[in-house]
């Protein structure tokens, strides 16, 4: 069974957005998160990223789909507008987590799966036995945010931290979490 990972950021009282949205604009995340969730060690393979609905459609039209990764879009309804909205198989539309992650298990070239978005999947995946690593920017400061992040379990440790950095007087730090 595949396992996955979690990537998110999140500020100091672990709010994850606002308004449907991220509540800052950090580049240098927004690199890392592509460098994370694109890269493969295979350069044969592909990973895929899984979000709701509602994150898709917050990411600009001229970014959608995310390129190099299959982009898993979780709806509690499917329409059949937005199964013809599919560009290629780089976009595909489930109802569940479980439907999403038992049809990735069918892809033989998938090496990673990460969840992108938004807190209700996150804070749903949490106690999943085939979650494996938590990748977390913890943004250092108050954001007065809508969404709420339960927080990494503490059946997982810090593996890494990538060191504090500053980016238009906001200050944020990477952490990659794994299981015990």
């Amino acid at each position: 069974m595949k396992k996955f990972s979690i990537i998110l950021a999140v500020d100091e009282k672990n709010w994850v957005g606002k308004d449907n949205d991220l509540a800052w604009k950090i580049s240098a995340d927004l690199k890392y998160f592509k460098k994370i969730t694109a890269s493969t060690k295979n350069f044969s393979n592909t990973n895929a990223v899984v979000m709701w609905r509602k994150t898709w459609e917050s990411i600009p039209q001229k970014y959608r789909p995310l390129p190099y990764r299959i982009n898993c879009i979780l709806s509690r309804t499917i329409t059949q507008e937005s199964k013809d909205s599919q560009e290629d198989d780089l976009v595909l539309y489930f109802n569940s987590v479980e439907s999403c992650l038992e049809e990735l298990e069918t892809k033989t070239d998938l090496e990673q799966i990460f969840i992108i978005g938004w807190a209700n999947i996150y804070n749903q995946l949490l106690d999943h036995p085939r979650l494996e690593n938590i990748y977390l920017t913890q943004v250092y400061w108050d954001y007065n945010c809508d969404v709420f992040f339960d927080g990494v379990p503490d059946n997982f440790v810090v593996s890494e931290r990538l060191g504090k950095k500053v980016e238009d007087g906001v200050e944020f730090e990477w952490q990659v979490y794994k299981k015990k």
